[in-house]
């Protein structure tokens, strides 16, 4: 996402009282009702010539110089942005669903639901599309719970149509970027409904979060049978998917080039070895392997389809793996030397070497081109929880927050984030592979500390990475590897997100180092980056195949924040598919449960392995400082530490403390979503008693 420093509005978390917190959003939404909000739509007046600004424009990165603005024949793809209704309940209910002292704790809704309750009203989108046709352009179908309209233009269509200018700029990585030079304006009939419009920037530039040991070797040429067979005779021993022979020979043979002895558990960690250092094998010897559960990976690159298939024979899982793609999807295919394909084979396969029996379902955005912008993230990062498809989310690919990126996205990622935490959904994201310096890059030398967006958000769980050594019982350290510039694990302050003296699952946690760089006030503190850490040394990485064609599979042993996502991602869906995740509802949005757990010494040494050692200053980067030292509790190098997932597991899947059973869509909220307003009006009084009676 660029590593470039611009300032924006800070966006600070809930600051209302706890004991206000237990039927607000109830009574409030009854409100919304009674005035007709949810249930029915509100006329939209005709299109007004008068216009009004709407939104924000992304400042121009520090360093970008004057360039030859784009012709007005460019076409780029814009997001008009709805304000969501009930937009402040949606906050409080997002807090109450994921708060384990809460009441309302894991009473998710169902899509339905959510739709109704917070999805821009049907009359609201045709009064905005009216507006958008009215001024020559072609809006789409509207997208993400009615929250964006797409619509592809040229920029000379967006110049006349939204009345601004635009220039073009050299970034200090080189790169050509364009901007507005006015915020945008739309007719003021409609403008109130208007969040802003994204994408008219391409300032963006998200990076995959990989780490190697090199070159790739090539694997024998074997059938899928073969492949399998091979398979079957590894895995006798264990319940844990397993390396087949041939696999285990290429990956040794390219550990040797590049002088490195192949050791499972020490220099590289199979799928069995995985499962025997984070504790998960017993859940998988009991039967518990991520049936009935899906997961989501979210990408911008192609990947192999053979070498997804060649690997699953190999290692023995049978994960279903399905493909959806953001218009066509991207259109640069892999090759056995282009590193398309590398990272969304690492997530898919991580993914799939630990929850074997779980679906997963590849969201293939666009190319990373010089025309991609904010819209095309974001259309990609918002469809699995527009589609409410999948019951985990990971995400591997960031950008440092220092970038540019402009406030309507930043509010926008934050509406979707919260939609998936009301809906169940647990959302995973890598926390960087620049140590502290998240703006540092292959281009770019930048010594300035940073973390990583989306990351820094509070309503996503930052994952760090780690060096790990041994079978049972490792030795894990936050990944630094400055010596061979072969990159470190984000972490550090957010300058922009901070919680307010309300809402706060770090509450009590401040990692060495802190500092109010966000401002915070009342109370606040600014969003600590990671929250928990995993696998994500490449010294100690994850045997992957990135290319197969009908001669053979190309492995290489991968790292980075990018493995580290996606094995969180993996042991939380063996989670919702374990009986007791079943009963007592998915984990969904994880930040405040393990902050909870932490809190209580017994329960933290149990869920979790504390690392004490280490740091994730990346000297590569210039700086010189080692600000974010790895302490006892939690810390900046590695959040609240790795997982000791045998017990980590039931502890996401505790039931709510008030309530017996769980069902989606049950809740108070739920039902008056579902039923109006003479079942609202008879919960409030029901969930009135049951507040005095907690």
């Amino acid at each position: 996402m660029g590593n470039t420093r611009i300032p924006r509005a800070r966006i600070s978390g809930g600051a209302r009282s706890r004991a206000l917190r237990i039927g607000v959003p109830i009574t409030a939404l009854a409100v919304a009702f009674a005035a007709g909000s949810v249930q029915a739509d509100a006329a939209t007046s005709a299109v007004s010539h008068t216009l009004a600004a709407v939104g924000s424009i992304a400042a121009v990165p520090a360093g970008a110089t004057a360039a030859k603005a784009p012709s007005d024949s460019t076409k780029i793809n814009v997001d008009i942005a709805l304000e969501p209704r009930n937009a402040a309940e949606l906050t409080e209910y997002a807090e109450l669903v994921s708060d384990p002292n809460s009441l309302f704790y894991k009473q998710y809704l169902t899509k339905q639901q959510t739709q109704l309750l917070f999805a821009p009203s049907s009359s609201e989108v045709a009064g905005v599309s009216a507006a958008l046709e009215a001024v020559g352009l072609n809006p789409g179908a509207p997208i993400d719970d009615s929250l964006y309209i797409p619509v592809a233009a040229t920029i000379g269509q967006l110049k006349q149509a939204f009345n601004i200018g635009f220039a073009g700029y050299k970034l200090r990585d080189g790169q050509l970027a364009f901007d507005a030079t006015s915020v945008p304006e739309m007719s003021g009939s409609v403008a109130g409904e208007v969040k802003g419009l994204i994408g008219l920037d391409n300032f963006l530039e998200p990076s995959d979060e990989y780490h190697t040991v090199g070159k790739s070797s090539r694997g024998k040429s074997a059938s899928a049978a073969a492949i399998a067979s091979e398979a079957a005779t590894a895995g006798k021993s264990s319940a844990a998917p397993a390396m087949c022979s041939s696999f285990t020979t290429a990956i040794d043979s390219y550990l040797t080039q590049y002088g490195y002895v192949g050791k499972d558990g020490y220099t590289y960690y199979s799928p069995t070895a995985m499962a025997s250092a984070y504790g998960y094998g017993s859940q998988l010897k009991s039967g518990n392997e991520g049936q009935g559960i899906t997961v989501a990976v979210e990408e911008w690159e192609a990947v192999s389809h053979p070498a997804i298939s060649d690997y699953e024979s190999c290692v023995g899982s049978h994960s279903k793996v399905s493909y959806v793609y953001d218009n066509t999807g991207s259109t640069v295919q892999p090759t056995a030397t282009n590193n398309v394909g590398i990272e969304a084979s690492l997530d898919i396969e991580a993914l799939s070497s630990i929850a074997p029996k779980a679906s997963i379902i590849d969201y293939e955005g666009p190319d990373i081109t010089a025309s991609f912008t904010d819209a095309d993230w974001l259309d990609t990062f918002a469809a699995p929880v527009a589609a409410d498809s999948a019951n985990v989310i990971s995400l591997s690919w960031g950008g440092c927050e220092a970038g540019s990126i402009d406030n309507t996205l930043e509010n926008g990622q934050t509406t979707t984030l919260q939609l998936a935490a009301v809906q169940g959904q647990s959302f995973f994201t890598s926390a960087d592979d620049n140590g502290s310096e998240g703006c540092n890059s292959a281009t770019q030398q930048d010594a300035a500390l940073s973390v990583d967006d989306p990351a820094n958000n509070l309503w996503i769980t930052g994952v760090g990475g780690t060096y790990m050594q041994g079978l049972t019982k490792p030795t894990v350290t936050p990944w630094n590897d400055s010596f061979n510039a072969g990159g470190a694990t984000g972490g550090g302050l957010s300058i922009w997100q901070s919680f307010g003296n309300g809402w706060n699952y770090q509450a009590g946690f401040v990692g060495a180092g802190y500092s109010n760089v966000c401002g915070a006030t009342n109370g606040g503190i600014c969003r600590q980056v990671p929250d928990l850490s995993a696998l994500g040394d490449w010294r100690s990485g994850f045997p992957q195949m990135y290319y197969a064609n009908s001669t053979g599979y190309d492995v290489i042993v991968d790292g980075g924040t990018s493995l580290a996502t996606p094995v969180m991602a993996g042991i939380t869906a063996l989670a919702d598919s374990s009986n007791r995740c079943q009963a007592n509802g998915p984990a969904g949005f994880i930040n405040p449960t393990i902050y909870d757990l932490a809190k209580n010494a017994n329960s933290y040494a149990a869920d979790f392995q504390n690392e004490t050692t280490g740091n994730n200053a990346y000297s590569p980067s210039g700086y010189t400082g080692d600000l974010y030292q790895a302490t006892k509790g939690y810390n900046m190098a590695s959040g609240l530490g790795s997982p000791k997932a045998q017990n980590l597991i039931p502890a996401l899947c505790a039931p709510n403390k008030w309530l017996s059973g769980w069902l989606f869509g049950q809740s108070q909220l739920g039902k008056a979503a579902q039923y109006g307003q003479s079942s609202i009006n008879k919960t409030i009084s029901t969930e009135a008693a049951e507040e005095r009676s907690h």
